[in-house]
């Protein structure tokens, strides 16, 4: 399995976090991790660089947080390198986020979105157990139901 960490955006880190990217054919399915960064700044959304903890690099990108029009936790973007892709950095990741909002008292389901011709997006949120809830045609929304323990 692939050991990953999810780490601040910081001073030190952000311009390597702008330098990843997306197969060219990706590049219509996802912001940019400046353009996210950025958004991050005016919404209750937390951005973390996605590390490989083994060779301790920079792989990815991960933004969540709470979505201002519904009021629940929603991962707003995720993305992996297109160096990186394939090595499940991507599954490893939304399984920490996951960890992380599952904690959260106030968090029993989680939302993404993605567009729909995002075919390596849905299979991987369907593999994880998110359900598809609305489908149109700019986007894909998928809700994944936390179970808490008493």
């Amino acid at each position: 399995m692939t050991d990953v960490s999810l780490r601040k955006i910081t001073a030190a880190n952000w311009q390597a976090c702008t330098q990843l990217k997306v197969r060219d054919e990706q590049v219509d399915l996802v912001p940019s991790n400046l353009y996210s960064i950025a958004e991050a700044q005016f919404y209750q959304a937390v951005a973390l660089a996605v590390y490989d903890d083994d060779e301790d690099i920079m792989v990815g990108f991960v933004l969540y947080g709470v979505d201002v029009h519904t009021g629940k936790y929603k991962v707003f973007r995720l993305m992996v390198d297109q160096a990186h892709q394939g090595k499940g950095y991507g599954r490893a990741a939304m399984r920490k986020v996951i960890r992380r909002l599952a904690a959260q008292a106030d968090c029993d389901e989680v939302l993404i979105c993605y567009k729909p011709a995002n075919h390596a997006a849905q299979k991987l949120y369907a593999s994880l157990g998110f359900v598809e809830q609305e489908v149109n045609d700019d986007q894909v929304l998928a809700s994944l139901e936390l179970t808490k323990q008493p």
